[in-house]
C-alpha cells in the first residue's frame, strides 16, 4: 500500500499541471469536469500490476468522456469529431458556455494528456515522464499564444524533478544540478520574453491551421446583406475569414451598407469612385465631422483576409484611408470599399476609420440638426419622412399613408403608429434611438430565430406586428425604417461582428456574420446601434446594448423610463463585450487548490511522523519509553531504506544503526539495554537518557546528510508499515 501511496504522491503534480495548462484555454474556467478528469487519471497510479493499470486505464477513458460531455460515452465520440472540426476557427481562451463541444474536447485533451504522465509515472521511465508533461504542457501553451509559458514551464519542471526525487528515478545529487541548470534557462527565457524578442512574422503560424480545410476552406456570407427574410442556416462548422489586428475595443467589421429601402427589403444603393495610387486617402465625406477627419483620430485596422468570398473590404466604422497589396480599389459612399479584382486567402491590408465614440451626455445634447446630404437616410420608398424636431412633423407623416402616390408605403403605417408610441416620450433623438433599440433587444418579447414564421404581409411588418421572431435583417431592417419614420437618419450596416480578441488580433468567422443600425447625429456622424437580441454586444458606452448606465445618467433623470441597469436583458444571450471587466477576479481558484493537493499531502507525511514521535517518546513508565525510543530508532533507519528485522537484537540493532548513519552509537545502545532489562530502579533514568541520546544521534546524522537524501528520509513511507517493530529484545 505504501508503495502504490508513493507512486500516487509521485504522479500527482504532473497531471495536476497538465490539467491546468489545458484548463487556462478556457476563461472563465468550467472546475467539475476538469477536477473530474484530472482524478479519472490518477486510478492507475492506486494499481501494482500492468494489467490493472491499463484496465483501469481503458475504464477511466469511458468514464471521463462522459464527464468531458455531460452524455453517454458513445455520443461522446460524435461530440467530440464535431467539436475537433470547429477547434480551428476558435482562438483560446474561449467561453466553454459558448462552445459547450469545444469545452468537452478540451476536458478530454487534459485527462489524455495527464493519463499519459501517471502511467510513465507507474512505468519509472524518466524519459517518457519528461515527454508527457513536456506535451501536455507545451500544445495548450502555444494555443494560448505563450502568455503563460514562463508559469506553465516552470510548473512542469518541478512536476518531473519531483517524480525523480520521490521515486529516485536518478541519482539525488544530478537531480539538483538540473535544477540550477533549469532554473538559469528558465532565468534566460523570461528575460528573453521581457526583452520583447518575438519570432519573426515571416515564420508560420500553425495555429490557425485547420486539419479540415481540404486546401483552404472558404465562405461566401453576401446572405447576410441580400436582405433575404424568408431565413438563413449557418454552416454546422465556422470557417475563419479575417483576421484583424486592432486595439480591444469591440467593434463590428463593416463590409457595406444597405441605403435604400425599396418594395420590402433594404438593397445596396452606393456610388463607386476609383481610387489609384499607392496612399488611398477616401474623399472627404460631408456626413463626418470635421475634428474626427483628423487622422491623429483614425483607428487603424491590420487586416489579413483568411478563407472570405467577398471583393468587399472589410473596416471598422467608415473607411478614411487604406494601403494594401492589391490594385485598384472602387470607392463608394459612406466608406463602403471593394477590390477591383478577387481578394484572395492571405491578402493584407491596413485600413485607417473615423471611429467615433462621443460620451451619452455628449448625445444627449446633440441637436436635431440635419445637414442636406441626409436626406436621402430619410427615404421610405418613393416618399421622404420630415426630419426629427420639424414642426408638424407627425402630421405630414400621417399624411404620406393616405396619399394615392405613395400606396406601396400604406401596408407599413403600423411600424409608423408602433415607432410613433415608442417614442412618444423621447425628448432627444438619442432618447429616441434608445427606446427603440431597448424595446428590440429586451421590451417587446423578440426572439432571435433564423427560420421564423412566415406571414401573409411584408416581411418587417408581420415581424414587428405579428411572429416578432427573426434574425439580424429582420432586427436592423425594422428598426432602420422606424428611425426613418420618426425623422432620425439612419442605414442598415452588414458585416461582422468584433469576434474573438487574443493576443491584439481580433479573429473573424462567418458565424458572427451580421446586420446593424447606423443612426446619424449632429456633430458626431453615423453610430452603430443593435437591436438583436442574443448577438452581438458592442463597446460603445452610448448604446443601451450593453445596458450602459452612463446612458441612462445622461438623460438627466436618473432613469430611462423605468431602466434598471442592474437587470440583464431575458433575451441577450449573446457574448458580453470582449474588453468589459469580468465578474470577480477570474481566477481558477480550485486549480490553485489542485496544485496544492501534494503540499498539503507532504505536510500530512510530516505532521503524522512528527504525532507518531511524540506520542513514542512522551510515555511514562520506563520500559514502554525505552521500547519507544527502540522503534522510533528502527523507523528512522527504514526511512532510509534500511529495513531492519523485527526480532533482531539491541546489539544486532547497534551494529546496523552505525553502518547506516556512520556514527557511533554505543551509549545509545547500553542505555537502551539499562532501560530495558536493568533493574527497575535504574530504568527510569536509563530510558530518559536512551531518548536524549536517540535525539543527538539523529540530529547529528542529519546534519551530516546531503538535502535530497533528508528530503526522502522525512518523506518516506516504509516506517508506516505494519509489523516493522513487533519486539524490543
Amino acid at each position: 500500500m505504501a508503495r502504490r501511496l508513493r507512486t500516487a504522491l509521485a504522479a500527482l503534480p504532473g497531471a495536476a499541471v497538465v490539467v491546468l495548462a489545458w484548463a487556462l484555454l478556457e476563461d472563465p474556467v468550467s472546475p467539475p469536469a476538469f477536477v473530474a478528469v484530472a482524478i479519472i487519471a490518477m486510478a492507475p497510479a492506486l494499481f501494482e500490476s500492468v494489467r490493472a493499470r491499463l484496465g483501469i486505464a481503458a475504464v477511466g477513458v469511458l468514464l471521463a468522456s462522459s464527464a468531458a460531455f455531460s452524455t453517454w460515452p458513445h455520443r461522446a465520440l460524435d461530440e467530440a469529431w464535431t467539436a475537433l472540426h470547429d477547434a480551428p476557427a476558435v482562438r483560446a481562451p474561449f467561453d466553454p458556455v459558448a462552445y459547450p463541444g469545444l469545452h468537452g474536447l478540451v476536458a478530454l485533451a487534459a485527462f489524455g494528456l495527464a493519463l499519459a504522465a501517471v502511467l510513465a509515472v507507474t512505468a519509472r521511465s524518466p524519459a517518457l515522464i519528461a515527454a508527457a508533461v513536456a506535451v501536455g504542457v507545451g500544445f495548450p501553451a502555444v494555443l494560448l499564444e505563450d502568455t503563460h509559458a514562463l508559469a506553465l514551464g516552470a510548473l512542469a519542471l518541478g512536476a518531473v524533478l519531483w517524480v525523480s526525487i520521490v521515486q529516485r528515478a536518478g541519482d539525488t545529487g544530478r537531480a539538483l544540478r538540473g535544477v540550477v541548470l533549469a532554473a538559469f534557462v528558465i532565468a534566460v527565457s523570461g528575460g528573453v520574453a521581457v526583452a520583447g524578442l518575438t519570432p519573426s512574422a515571416a515564420h508560420l503560424d500553425w495555429r490557425g491551421w485547420d486539419p479540415f480545410a481540404e486546401g483552404g476552406r472558404t465562405a461566401n456570407v453576401s446572405y447576410v446583406w441580400d436582405a433575404n427574410y424568408a431565413g438563413i442556416e449557418f454552416p454546422a462548422r465556422p470557417t475563419v475569414v479575417l483576421r484583424v489586428r486592432a486595439p480591444k475595443r469591440a467593434e463590428y467589421w463593416r463590409v457595406s451598407t444597405l441605403e435604400t429601402f425599396a418594395g420590402d427589403r433594404w438593397i445596396e444603393n452606393l456610388y463607386p469612385i476609383a481610387l489609384d495610387g499607392p496612399r488611398r486617402r477616401l474623399p472627404a465625406d460631408p456626413l463626418v465631422p470635421q475634428r474626427d477627419a483628423r487622422p491623429d483620430r483614425w483607428l487603424k485596422q491590420q487586416v489579413t483576409v483568411e478563407g472570405l468570398e467577398e471583393s468587399r473590404l472589410a473596416a471598422a466604422a467608415q473607411a478614411a484611408r487604406i494601403e494594401g497589396s492589391f490594385g485598384r480599389v472602387l470607392y463608394n459612399d459612406g466608406g463602403i470599399m471593394r477590390s477591383g479584382g478577387a481578394v484572395r486567402r492571405g491578402t493584407e491590408y491596413t485600413v485607417w476609420s473615423y471611429s467615433p465614440s462621443p460620451t451619452p451626455r455628449a448625445l444627449a445634447a446633440s441637436p436635431p440638426r440635419y445637414p442636406e446630404a441626409t436626406e436621402r437616410y430619410l427615404e421610405l420608398g418613393r416618399a421622404r419622412a420630415p426630419a426629427y424636431g420639424i414642426p408638424g412633423r407627425e402630421r405630414d407623416l400621417d399624411r404620406l399613408f393616405t396619399d394615392d402616390r405613395y400606396q406601396p408605403l400604406f401596408a407599413y403605417r403600423p411600424l409608423w403608429e408602433e415607432a410613433r408610441r415608442r417614442t412618444a416620450r423621447a425628448r432627444s433623438p438619442y432618447e429616441a434611438t434608445l427606446l427603440l433599440e431597448r424595446w428590440f433587444r429586451r421590451d417587446g418579447n423578440f426572439r432571435y430565430e433564423e427560420l421564423p414564421p412566415q406571414g401573409a404581409g411584408p416581411p418587417l411588418v408581420d415581424f414587428v406586428e405579428l411572429t416578432r421572431a427573426g434574425y439580424c435583417q429582420h432586427y436592423a431592417g425594422a428598426m432602420a425604417l422606424m428611425l426613418r419614420m420618426i425623422g432620425i437618419p439612419s442605414r442598415v450596416a452588414v458585416g461582422f461582428t468584433a469576434g474573438t480578441w487574443k493576443g491584439g488580433v481580433w479573429t473573424v468567422t462567418d458565424h458572427q456574420a451580421h446586420a446593424w443600425v447606423e443612426a446619424w447625429f449632429a456633430g458626431h456622424g453615423w453610430l452603430a446601434f443593435d437591436p438583436t437580441p442574443g448577438r452581438g454586444i458592442l463597446s460603445a458606452v452610448y448604446t443601451l446594448a450593453s445596458d450602459s448606465a452612463d446612458a441612462v445618467a445622461a438623460l438627466g433623470t436618473g432613469r430611462f423610463l423605468d431602466f434598471n441597469p442592474g437587470l440583464t436583458p431575458p433575451n441577450a444571450a449573446g457574448p458580453v463585450t470582449p474588453d468589459a471587466p469580468a465578474q470577480g477576479d477570474g481566477r481558477p481558484w480550485w486549480l490553485v487548490v489542485l496544485l496544492v493537493i501534494p503540499l498539503v499531502a507532504l505536510a500530512a507525511i510530516v505532521g503524522a511522523k512528527r504525532l507518531r514521535r511524540n506520542r513514542r517518546l512522551r510515555r511514562r513508565e520506563a520500559r514502554e519509553l525505552a521500547a519507544g525510543v527502540r522503534a522510533e530508532l528502527v523507523s528512522a533507519l527504514a526511512d532510509r531504506g534500511e529495513v531492519v528485522d523485527p526480532h533482531a537484537t539491541l546489539g544486532e540493532l547497534g551494529r546496523t544503526t552505525q553502518r547506516v548513519l556512520a556514527l557511533p552509537v554505543e551509549t545509545l545502545v547500553h542505555a537502551l539495554a539499562v532501560a530495558r532489562f536493568g533493574p527497575p530502579e535504574r530504568a527510569r533514568a536509563a530510558s530518559v537518557e536512551a531518548r536524549r541520546e536517540l535525539r543527538r544521534v539523529l540530529a547529528v546524522a542529519r546534519s551530516h546528510e546531503r538535502p535530497g537524501v533528508r528530503l526522502r528520509s522525512a518523506l518516506s513511507l516504509r516506517s508506516f508499515r505494519p509489523g516493522l517493530t513487533p519486539s524490543a529484545r
